[in-house]
């Protein structure tokens, strides 16, 4: 087996290499949790944004960023990759106190153990913890990618129109990832099934951003 994602990534993969049933299965959860997720992210990234303008959105939404080479040679060959999702869910989410809990020890009324989205702020892992492989991370990661990676154009451009004026910009975010990144399913045109969410894997050269005026 080839070199995989998991590789670039992070430094640590204490345990085992992650199997292809790994993956179906990060995969399986981020289709639960990618509106949380988007909404997480987006909502993070706005606040970093120079404007709302597209061009200042979409350069945040595509996390594009330069790392000074340290010598450590798996250091920075995951530096070197650390850019979009393979970015933003580590610096937006899982540096900021964010994992995954059972719906049920989370959120009151619930009593169902499927995954919710949790922050604790004062659990902020420490370096060694961020850099090391643990399946509920990479479901973060592809619930990102199934979204902000994915739709970010369509997202920059429809937060650049709705964020200017707005009263309630966590509800503008949240509508962009529901309608514009797709996060509650695809359309009945595309999947028959309205509002279904979708178990999609990544597609090769997805989030591969067209270029803007600039």
């Amino acid at each position: 087996m080839g070199v995989t994602g998991e590789y670039f990534r992070y430094k640590h993969l204490f345990w085992k290499q992650p199997s292809e049933k790994d993956r179906d299965e990060a995969i399986q959860v981020a289709n639960k949790i990618r509106c949380d997720v988007c909404a997480a992210i987006v909502g993070a990234l706005v606040r970093k944004a120079k404007s709302f303008s597209e061009d200042h959105l979409a350069d945040v939404l595509e996390g594009g960023a330069e790392y000074e080479r340290t010598g450590d040679a798996v250091h920075d060959r995951m530096l070197e990759h650390k850019k979009g999702c393979n970015k933003h869910f580590k610096d937006e989410l899982i540096a900021e106190g964010f994992t995954l809990k059972s719906c049920k020890d989370v959120i009151p009324g619930r009593n169902d153990s499927e995954p919710c989205l949790f922050q604790d702020e004062s659990q902020k892992p420490n370096e060694q913890s961020m850099d090391s492989y643990e399946m509920w991370k990479e479901c973060l990661f592809y619930a990102c990618e199934q979204t902000v990676s994915r739709f970010g154009d369509s997202l920059a451009q429809y937060l650049a129109d709705a964020l200017p004026g707005a009263s309630d910009r966590t509800a503008v975010i949240r509508t962009g990832c529901e309608l514009q990144a797709r996060c509650l399913g695809r359309p009945a045109a595309d999947s028959g099934s309205q509002g279904a969410p979708t178990a999609e894997k990544p597609v090769p050269g997805a989030g591969k951003k067209k270029g803007r005026r600039r």
